[in-house]
């Protein structure tokens, strides 16, 4: 999608260099211009599962760099109980729908590798220079947005392996 306002930007977050990206983009204003004050919304929605915990922090303090104080973040990661003794085998207790996407994923070459648990993603979170203000699982989502307009999923359209974080930069 590209708009005025809206820019589309593909990373390899393992291998690109994000800041040099970003501030190469015509449309991308720095926080290092001290006059700037342009509010920023980062995206990084199922990133964090596919990625080491070590490039996920790097990418979040080179964004926290650039953008400005009080911009958000939206960001998603699997919870670490989705993982078993390793992260090819999801432990039994999870939804049979659960393991099966997360073996899936597996087989065709985009296993997941991190987890967090949502005190340890706060925490992570705070280490890269953002405060978390709600950290929401698939279920509260459903609940608190898509109910209220009739849109509801069923338990069987779920799975519930991600949780969604709304963290503003500090």
């Amino acid at each position: 999608m590209e708009s005025k306002q809206v820019s589309f930007l593909p990373v390899n977050f393992v291998t690109d260099n994000l800041q040099e990206k970003l501030t190469s983009h015509e449309q991308f204003s720095s926080s290092s211009d001290k006059q700037n004050t342009t509010l920023s919304i980062i995206t990084m929605e199922g990133v964090t599962q596919y990625i080491p915990k070590e490039s996920t922090a790097d990418t979040l303090k080179k964004m926290h760099n650039i953008v400005s104080v009080g911009s958000t973040l939206l960001i998603t990661y699997v919870d670490q109980d989705c993982f078993g003794a390793t992260t090819s085998t999801p432990p039994s207790s999870l939804s049979v729908k659960t393991q099966n996407m997360m073996q899936l994923v597996s087989k065709v070459g985009e296993p997941w590798i991190t987890g967090f648990t949502p005190g340890h993603f706060a925490s992570f979170l705070q280490q890269c220079g953002y405060q978390v203000q709600s950290d929401t699982t698939l279920s509260d989502y459903n609940e608190e947005y898509l109910g209220v307009v009739g849109r509801k999923l069923s338990e069987e359209e779920m799975i519930c392996a991600e949780r969604f974080v709304v963290a503003n930069v500090i």
